[in-house]
């Protein structure tokens, strides 16, 4: 996710042994999905919990007329909806880190990420599919054609939400710009076009956008936001969290958690490399905003918020972070991309189970292998 990263990343031997020190299981080969390891309990005491201070934020302005409510669903193992009862089954969601090297260097696995999706889709529930930045290396015509045709893969077959990170911006990894024309180009509204594709904060581009969805009777909501969203962009989000106040929410975006499972803070925290207010955006109008700066301005204020998922850091860690008001945040990092052939093809499966409980896995469809490690299987709870 960032410039020269094979270098520097020698600095971080955190995320070394987190991308070479991961145990893996190789399942049973068949024509289903392969069964995931079963998680840590909820509570698992490797997940860290942050009772951070909160700083107010601005008052919410009415919403858009682009922005749509939507309505809250009963919580259970079943939906009363009138005189109908809805058994809630479990659902999944699958998570896509930095793709970057597959779209410069290794396009098959790409295709083999997007391909097993589309194969799960009835056998897993697959309800969703976002990608958490670093869609390419470089903002290339070459690169963006071998994104655009895996990604696309999905289309007609499940829907899916995209975050931009630092790399799909021009400068190679440097963001010196927030030039989204070849990201437009290769994901045209038209395009990524579904019935759960609500909206954009920028005519023409879905560089930022919402979705919402449902599954038996309850509502979900995906924020996704560009790499160190700006600060219109911020209050944009918070308009569409506060529309849909009963839809549970997953804020998408690029750079959020350090290896460690701590926010960005780049006040507090000089020694995380990598945060956004180091780019070339920076220098830009309209300001950053680091992990630490969205939890404040955004999510501590929006009881409906429940999981961030981000990438950017060459590591996998999370964070659960309590709130005066409203359900604790479950903060999800995953990054694959200093593996062998650039991520070796992880991506990350959250089931939904009707209890509650959230299953994550981190799974290859390339090696046919999953990672056991504490931080790429374990249990959370909504």
């Amino acid at each position: 996710m960032k410039p020269n990263s094979r270098a520097l990343v020698l600095a971080f031997p955190i995320v070394l042994l987190l991308a070479c020190g991961s145990p893996v299981v190789t399942p049973p080969d068949s024509g289903t999905a392969p069964p995931p390891p079963s998680g840590a309990d909820a509570g698992d005491s490797q997940v860290a919990t942050d009772t951070a201070g909160q700083l107010g934020a601005d008052s919410a302005t009415p919403p858009d007329a682009e922005v749509a409510a939507d309505a809250g669903a009963d919580s259970g193992n079943q939906a009363d909806m009138g005189s109908t009862t809805v058994l809630r089954m479990p659902w999944t969601l699958i998570a896509l880190p930095d793709t970057q090297y597959y779209s410069s260097n290794y396009p098959q696995i790409f295709d083999a990420q997007t391909n097993w999706i589309v194969s799960q889709v009835v056998a897993l529930n697959i309800r969703y599919v976002v990608h958490e930045g670093d869609i390419v290396d470089n903002s290339l015509d070459s690169q963006w054609t071998n994104a655009s045709h895996s990604l696309h893969l999905l289309d007609l077959k499940v829907p899916y939400a995209l975050a931009i990170g630092n790399h799909d911006y021009p400068g190679g990894g440097g963001a010196v710009s927030r030039d989204t024309t070849l990201f437009d180009k290769y994901f045209s509204l038209s395009s990524l076009d579904s019935p759960s594709f609500k909206g954009i904060y920028e005519p023409g581009s879905a560089s930022n956008s919402y979705h919402l969805f449902e599954v038996d009777g309850q509502s979900w909501l995906i924020v996704s936001l560009e790499f160190g969203p700006r600060d219109a962009v911020l209050s944009w989000a918070d308009r569409i969290l506060k529309a849909n106040p009963s839809a549970n929410a997953i804020v998408l975006t690029h750079a959020y958690l350090y290896a460690d499972g701590t926010r960005f803070d780049h006040l507090t925290r000089t020694d995380q490399a990598f945060n956004p207010h180091t780019y070339g955006v920076e220098a830009l109008a309209g300001g950053v905003n680091d992990g630490e700066e969205i939890w404040q301005k955004l999510i501590v204020n929006n009881a409906n918020v429940r999981i961030v998922l981000c990438g950017h850091v060459h590591a996998e860690s999370h964070l659960t972070s309590t709130r005066a008001a409203g359900p604790p945040v479950h903060q999800i990092l995953a990054d694959y991309q200093d593996d062998g052939q650039g991520g070796d093809g992880y991506l990350r499966i959250m089931t939904f189970q009707p209890n509650g409980a959230i299953n994550v896995s981190s799974y290859s469809p390339h090696l046919k292998t999953y990672r056991t490690d504490g931080d790429n299987a374990f249990t959370l709870s909504l």
